[in-house]
């Protein structure tokens, strides 16, 4: 009875992801047809006005901190980055924008790790057995590894790869240096890019853009590379 309990569960899983799919489909597909495109870029620039606006009264410490513990329970970092580039960077320029992202990086992957490591591990067990999954077991020759193939991988979202590397008992500070260098490369990125977004700055705006396709052409010959280093050795 038990073998059967997983599978029912990811299926689950999948069908509350496909709902969740669907209803994001029918919004847009609802605005689409009652607003003309020029309206729907009205009211996105309107949205982003209020929003700016908005940042402004938070300040850049309330904002980094969310930064550093949101992403925790599964928000998504993308939106920090770019956001810290959007609506930071006025407030506190752009080095101390990219300085307070990469920062809120380090403290969201220590926290993370301690999360998965030690504090809420057993919960985390339970969980991922509950859904069909096997815990990672990992010799101490493959964390390294393990670590660049977790962050190279497409796929698993940003808190999803730091509670696996937290499961999997990958050392510390293999994880951070390896996960910091990686995610603090897109980061700044984004940040660059949502700061020359908002100032019109097609240059820069292109620039972070190739930034942006070089990282992914080096993590995809990174992932090909560990890849086929698999397959030999077996």
């Amino acid at each position: 009875m038990s073998e059967n309990k997983p599978p029912v569960s990811k299926k689950a899983l999948l069908l509350k992801l496909a709902i969740v799919g669907v209803a994001v489909l029918l919004v847009v597909a609802y605005l689409l047809r009652h607003m003309t495109l020029p309206e729907l870029v009205e009211c996105g620039q309107s949205v982003v006005a209020r929003v700016k606006e908005w940042s402004k009264t938070v300040g850049p410490i309330p904002f980094f901190a969310a930064m550093a513990l949101l992403p925790a329970a599964g928000f998504p970092i993308m939106v920090f980055t770019l956001s810290a580039g959007v609506f930071m960077v006025p407030q506190i320029g752009l080095g101390w924008a990219i300085t307070g992202v990469l920062l809120s990086l380090g403290a969201n992957m220590a926290l993370t790790y301690w999360l998965a490591r030690y504090a809420l591990r057993p919960v985390l067990e339970k969980l991922v057995l509950k859904l069909g999954y096997g815990l990672p077991q990992v010799s101490q020759e493959n964390h390294l590894g393990l670590t660049v193939l977790c962050r190279v991988m497409p796929g698993a979202p940003f808190f999803v790869q730091n509670y696996l590397l937290g499961l999997a008992k990958v050392p510390f500070w293999t994880y951070l240096w390896v996960s910091w260098s990686i995610q603090g490369a897109f980061g700044v990125a984004m940040v660059v890019f949502g700061d020359s977004l908002m100032q019109g700055n097609g240059k820069v705006v292109f620039l972070a853009v190739c930034v942006l396709i070089v990282i992914s052409v080096l993590i995809k010959w990174v992932r090909r590379s560990y890849q086929k280093k698999k397959v030999e050795a077996t």
